[in-house]
Formats: C-alpha cells, structure tokens, sequence
C-alpha cells in the first residue's frame, strides 16, 4: 500500500489525534494529513518556549491559521528545571518530557486518548534520540515511523500536496546552539536568535550560529559563504550581540553537530 494511504489509516484508527507540533518539515506534515482525515477531531499544540525562535513561532501559527484546523499554544518555561538548564547529553530527554507531560494534559481536557510527534523513519535510525527515549515512556505515538515514511517521502508527499513546508531547511531548538555542560540561558539563547536572524533577514535560510562564550561560530551551507565574509554589516551586527569574535566554520552547517 502506498505509504500515504497507510499513514491515513493508522490516523483514522485513533480516531482522535493530538499532535505535538512545532511547524517543522514532519509535524506540518502531520497536521495536515491529520485534519485532512479527523477534520476537528484532530488537534495540533505547540509549545511556546524561549527554545523556540520567534519567527519560527510565527510561521507554524501562520500554517495552522491557513489550514483551519483546532489548536492550541501552550507557554512553557524550560529553565525551571534544572536538568534542562544545565545541559547535560540528556537535555532533551527533560525538555521533551515536560513539554509531552503538558500536552497530554491539553489532550485529556478533550478526551483525546492519542498524542503523536513528528519524528520520522530516519529518525528511528539515530544514535543519539533522549527526545525519542521519553516520548516511549509517555505513550506517545510516531505514525510517520510505524508507516515508514522517511525524510524524503515527506518533502516529496508535501510538494505534492501544497504543503508550503515542503522545502524548509531542518531545524532544531535554540538550546541545540550551546555546547553541552554549559548552562543554558534566556540571553544565551537570545543571542543566537538574534544572531541567525540577521543571517535570515538576508535570505539566508539554514544557518545555525553556536554559541562558544565570546565566539559565535556561523555553520552555514557553502552557497552563502561568500556573501557572509564579503558583508561587513553582518559582523557588526553580531557583535553588537556580544560576542567579540565571529567565526565562519568550514564545514558548513551539519546537522547536530554540537552531539
């Protein structure tokens, strides 16, 4: 059976489905197929943390918007748990079980039993998943993964079905920015959303700036490495941040590459 059509039957199965979303590639993905098969008994939920840049807020409610289907924003503050704060390999892991925890809530207070992620086929392959390790303990469903929809399959199964995030570069949290063993900040994570931005706002989509205390290192895709060293402007402006040295890495962005 086509990977589309199962994806429809395992939603349809629930019966009624909340989504943990965050207005990435997979969980837009999710949604639509979601209110495309429940209609209203389907629920997306985002969490509204300091980890979640501002702009990528307003872009996964604008998706939701367009799409008409019921949702909810929850605000959440990760710093007061102190395992989240203070980084260790397993931050995600805490992070991705407070914010489950009240997402379940949400979902009860409507009688949804099921609450899924967006993780995918490719995902399931990671070495290195704690978010995926407590989404287990809590129950939560991954039907991307159980109808062995990769990556790929998604971009592909999005552009064909108009999705606008078809082509969205891979993101992650603002936290993922900060190496591990160093605490994790408000200002810290404000430095690097400010600092991305002003890559964005120069149309330079995928980049990731880490913070390294004084040194902010730019990963960026090589297509933008001349116009990044050939515009002054852009050193300024981060280093009115803070930071007093600016770094442009020769690898280019790799994803998860502070793991």
């Amino acid at each position: 059976m086509d990977k589309l059509n199962l994806l429809k039957e395992k939603i349809a199965s629930y019966g009624k489905l909340c989504i943990a979303y965050s207005g990435g590639v997979d969980s837009s993905f999710l949604v639509h197929i979601a209110y495309n098969v429940l209609g209203d008994n389907a629920l997306a939920v985002l969490i509204d943390s300091p980890v979640l840049a501002r702009r990528d807020k307003a872009d996964a409610i604008e998706i939701l918007e367009r799409l008409g289907i019921r949702y909810e924003v929850i605000k959440e503050n990760p710093f007061v748990s102190e395992d989240f704060s203070q980084n260790s390999r397993m931050r995600c892991y805490f992070c991705k079980k407070n914010n489950y925890t009240l997402i379940f809530e949400s979902a009860h207070k409507q009688c949804i039993k099921y609450v899924a992620d967006g993780q995918n086929a490719d995902d399931a392959l990671s070495e290195h998943r704690p978010g995926m390790k407590a989404g287990h303990e809590m129950g939560i469903v991954s039907p991307l993964i159980e109808c062995g929809l990769t990556k790929e399959d998604i971009r592909r199964y999005s552009k064909i079905l108009g999705i606008p995030t078809w082509n969205k570069p891979a993101n992650a949290c603002l936290s993922s920015r900060i190496p591990y063993g160093v605490s994790i900040t408000s200002e810290r994570l404000a430095s690097v959303e400010a600092a991305e931005d002003t890559l964005r706002s120069r149309g330079m989509e995928g980049c990731r700036v880490r913070w390294h205390g004084e040194i902010a290192r730019i990963e960026a895709p090589h297509e933008y490495f001349d116009r990044i060293l050939n515009d002054k402007n852009i050193i300024i402006e981060i280093k009115a941040l803070g930071f007093k040295y600016i770094t442009l890495d020769m690898e280019g962005f790799r994803s998860g590459s502070m793991n």
